[in-house]
């Protein structure tokens, strides 16, 4: 079944909303929430994120476990497996105070045998679970107001479904209900392997071209390809993007590029984040025995890249693209592997740094 955010909205009120995680995507759920008539209750790791919130209408919960103390509909709005756990299971985690007629709805990016767990703990207890894959690469317009027009995948049964569509119908522009547990996550895996590898062959045939000398632009314009222009042309105008990125300090990493590792060891460039979710697609793909040769060679593209980013925290490049980083310019990474050897001879992470220049 396909929905539309306004197609029955005020069909039925949940008891009380609460939102777990208020980052990129989270903060424009609550503001959705808020819109729709709804003073969510939220909590996040990072209390500016949950400040943010509060601005727009929601109420601050101390802790996982206070935000499903308070609410019917408890959504999850977090980066991955271990947040998800932590944010169940953990300290003061949803586990401790969930109980009969409640749901979890998981908008993260979740492998499906977690899903089937917590699903099953949760019906032990009379409380639903729904897993809820999430993209913004689907129809309708950003609203500057009201964030992205995302698109959603539910999966879990019928009845837990049923209980979180009118919280689903206000964070969505359009979802489509997967019966099955773990369905929803499998379909945004489904849409991440489409992504990776459509960008990676768009970047290898641009990159194919013009080492060969032919302007891919004039190629795409006569072929009408469906290739964004973003993964045309040679030159890095400007240093901007490696400037700030060597520049990063401490204090404000969502402006400036990087990230730090799961470990809390170091920083790292933030292809971390996107080579995430398609490490999860092949995941999925090795547990059902599903051969995915293309995505797992375009993974391997997009770890390039985070060596790549390694070389660049550690060396004086002298050449830099300023949005190498970004998914969509998975075109950089060709680049820089057709880079003449002794520039990579150069760049050396292991060799002698004065030999080498």
């Amino acid at each position: 079944m396909t929905a539309d955010s306004d197609s029955s909205r005020d069909e039925r009120r949940v008891d009380g909303v609460g939102l777990i995680g208020t980052g990129r995507v989270g903060r424009w759920f609550a503001i959705n929430l808020s819109e729709a008539g709804y003073e969510p209750v939220v909590f996040d790791v990072d209390p500016e994120a949950v400040a943010a919130a509060v601005e727009s209408g929601a109420d601050a919960a101390e802790s996982p476990a206070d935000v499903a103390s308070e609410t019917e509909v408890i959504v999850l709005s977090l980066p991955d497996r271990e947040a998800v756990e932590t944010a169940m299971e953990g300290e003061d985690g949803v586990l401790e105070t969930l109980g009969s007629g409640q749901v979890v709805l998981d908008t993260g990016t979740t492998p499906p045998n977690l899903d089937v767990r917590y699903q099953a703990i949760c019906h032990e207890r009379g409380a639903g679970y729904v897993d809820c894959g999430i993209t913004h690469q689907g129809p309708g317009e950003s609203d500057d107001d009201l964030g992205p027009a995302y698109t959603m995948f539910a999966g879990g049964t019928p009845e837990d479904y049923e209980q979180v569509r009118p919280v689903i119908e206000i964070l969505a522009h359009r979802h489509e209900f997967f019966e099955g547990i773990g369905n929803g996550h499998v379909v945004k895996a489904a849409n991440v392997l489409r992504a990776t590898c459509l960008a990676a062959i768009a970047a290898e045939v641009t990159e194919f071209l013009t080492q060969n000398g032919v302007d891919p632009e004039r190629v795409v314009d006569l072929l009408e390809w469906d290739i964004p222009g973003s993964y045309f042309g040679t030159g890095y105008p400007s240093s901007e993007g490696f400037e700030r990125a060597t520049d990063a300090d401490g204090h404000d990493p969502e402006d400036r590029g990087f990230r730090v590792d799961d470990r809390g060891t170091h920083t790292r460039m933030r292809t971390s984040d996107w080579a995430k979710d398609p490490s999860y697609a092949l995941a999925i793909a090795h547990a059902s025995n599903t051969y995915v040769p293309i995505l797992t060679a375009a993974h391997q593209t997009q770890l390039a890249a985070e060596n790549y980013g390694a070389t660049v925290l550690d060396h004086d490049l002298e050449f830099n693209d300023p949005d190498w980083h970004h998914p969509s310019r998975i075109t950089s990474i060709y680049r820089a592997l057709n880079r003449p050897q002794e520039e990579w001879g150069r760049l050396s992470r292991w060799g002698d740094d004065a030999g080498n220049e």
